[in-house]
């Protein structure tokens, strides 16, 4: 089991390849081979935490890694805990949001920042940055899955990155440098990858728990997590909408107005496919727009990696932002959210409330990880051993393109063995026909390539179920021992091949059955009985030709009536019969 990860897979995998198709930076999710067991496991170092397998794992074998037991057991403990709650919380849970906080109240949580205050601040800080640096056509970095990405993916997008925090990072700064607050902090999302902007995966921040809506709420039902309504501190604006689809575009459009060119791009099978069709056009800033607003989620927070489900399903939390937006709307001159002022004033209003900050200090910077995520594509001669392997021997075998792998095309799938994330078990080609190279070897005769004891007994149930006319011949080599004891048993082994094929050409390989060491017996079907004759005959014509030689008997039906042990018998006695014919024509001796 793979715990290495922030998204790792438990025991329930088996291997369905499901998670690979949906997988957003290639290799993250690989084949892990233990002896005859396989399962999808996550690379840490290449996986984004997009979530998408979660969504398509029908088999719950995707679990994730968040501080909620942490966060509770420290609570107990005594350690002096505030929360910073997203604002897609109260979206969520309209009906248990004031008990549950304050529950948590009761649990020792000392204060509750909600983060659309933050986001607030966010929106400054982009408006502010846009104008300075004439920083247009950037891409929004309030996702961290997105961010991380293109860290991880496409690092040459970095200079595209909005170098400002995310709100929840805005929030806790605030928290700390103007409200000073010193205790750890909580973070209470909806997001799996909130965790990548935590103290654990980012030692200088001021977050130290991603407790997530999933675990959080588990935990609130087991343990009765309620108590006197309690509500967050301090007082937001639109911020309250960035869990929406767009709410970062929304709020940039508050105070630049409605013709302000945002590209918004969600979900996490477009998104990232619209990042690479568009790469070299961002990096040159070759876009009309003044910001992609790209979220992972395609719903946005409200469906975060670490939802419950049912609670944007039906779109009962959209809902709920559409009135917590209208509750944040000011009927007031002084606000930088009054619906009385043009946006270009909403702006001098905003700037008017946070220009006390120290705006460096909502500023971040952005690490390329694409070292260890590269693709290595093999040669030619590579690429046509692996497919070998494979059993693809032919161009059409490796055009099947079936992606029951998980990769999308056959060649795909051969970059990925190359590249040791998949094995060629996952090709259900490749295990066709290696079930069918088995099957041959279970029932052919390793040195002459004819069938063998197991396949003639497969035949004999055949036989059961026919109606046809039935041969079946009993060959027996001549002088097999005096050729090994004269000649040795390669020139033996030569004899028993030429004698195979001789058979094989005239009944076909699949008729042809080795018993022993010199006998061979032959099952022949829809014939008649003077084709059998005449075929045995040819037989007998080119092993002459060969200087070779084998007795041959038979038993005919025209259609099968006889069970196979007695037309065998009758075949074995003509072939003895044929025997005593050959050692009293040749003068030789019995042995």
């Amino acid at each position: 089991m793979d715990f290495e990860g922030l998204i790792f897979t438990n025991d329930n995998c088996i291997s369905c390849n499901k998670c690979v198709k949906v997988c957003t930076s290639p290799g993250a999710s690989y084949l892990h081979v233990s002896g005859d067991t396989t399962a999808v496991y996550i690379d840490p170092m290449r996986c984004v935490s997009c979530g998408a397998c979660f969504a398509l794992c029908e088999h719950n074998a995707r679990d994730y890694r968040d501080d909620t037991l942490e966060f509770f057991r420290d609570l107990e403990a005594g350690v002096p805990i505030s929360i910073l709650i997203a604002p897609a919380f109260k979206a969520s849970y309209p009906d248990e949001y004031a008990s549950i906080l304050g529950g948590l109240k009761a649990l020792g949580v000392r204060r509750i920042i909600n983060v659309a205050f933050g986001a607030d601040i966010c929106t400054w800080a982009y408006l502010k940055y846009m104008q300075e640096e004439d920083f247009i056509g950037g891409i929004s970095t309030t996702c961290p899955v997105a961010v991380s990405y293109i860290e991880h993916c496409i690092p040459e997008l970095i200079p595209r990155l909005m170098p400002v925090e995310s709100p929840m990072i805005c929030a806790a700064t605030f928290c700390r440098e103007e409200l000073g607050i010193t205790d750890r902090l909580a973070f209470i999302g909806p997001c799996i990858s909130k965790k990548l902007e935590t103290d654990t995966y980012t030692p200088k921040s001021p977050v130290h728990y991603n407790v997530t809506f999933l675990k959080l709420m588990k935990y609130v039902r087991e343990h009765h997590v309620y108590g006197r309504d309690a509500s967050d501190e301090i007082e937001y604006g639109l911020g309250s909408f960035y869990p929406a689809p767009g709410g970062l575009a929304d709020n940039i459009r508050w105070f630049l107005g409605d013709d302000a060119q945002i590209r918004i791009v969600s979900g996490k099978t477009y998104l990232y496919g619209w990042i690479k069709k568009n790469a070299g056009r961002l990096i040159q800033n070759d876009t009309p727009f003044i910001l992609v607003d790209a979220l992972n989620c395609q719903d946005g927070c409200i469906e975060g990696t670490a939802s419950e489900s049912g609670r944007f399903e039906k779109d009962d939390s959209f809902f709920q932002l559409q009135r917590i937006r209208q509750e944040s709307k000011r009927e007031v001159f002084d606000s930088p959210w009054s619906t009385y002022l043009t946006p270009a004033q909403r702006l001098e209003k905003l700037n008017e409330q946070f220009q006390h900050l120290s705006f460096s200090h909502y500023l971040r910077r952005f690490t390329d990880r694409s070292e260890k995520c590269g693709i290595q594509y093999p040669s030619e001669d590579e690429a046509d051993r692996i497919f070998n392997e494979m059993h693809k021997t032919t161009p059409a075998s490796r055009r099947i393109n079936c992606s029951t792998c998980g990769y999308n095309s056959c060649y795909d799938m051969m970059v990925a063995i190359y590249n040791r994330f998949n094995n060629r078990r996952s090709c259900i080609y490749y295990e066709k026909e290696e079930a069918l190279r088995m099957e041959r070897l279970s029932y052919s005769d390793a040195l002459t390539g004819v069938m063998n004891r197991n396949a003639l007994e497969r035949m004999q149930l055949d036989l059961q179920y026919t109606k046809k006319s039935v041969c079946v011949i009993a060959a027996d080599i001549d002088g097999l021992k005096e050729a090994n004891d004269t000649f040795g048993h390669d020139a033996g082994d030569n004899l028993i091949k030429a004698v195979s094929s001789c058979l094989s050409c005239s009944f076909g390989l699949k008729n042809v059955f080795r018993t022993g060491g010199d006998e061979f017996i032959i099952i022949w079907q829809d014939h008649t009985e003077e084709e059998c004759i005449r075929e045995i005959r040819r037989v007998k014509q080119s092993l002459q030709e060969l200087e070779a030689s084998a007795s041959i008997g038979y038993a005919f039906t025209p259609a099968y009536e006889q069970n196979f042990p007695e037309m065998r018998a009758l075949a074995d006695k003509e072939m003895y019969s044929d025997k005593a014919r050959y050692y009293q024509t040749t003068g030789k001796k019995r042995r």
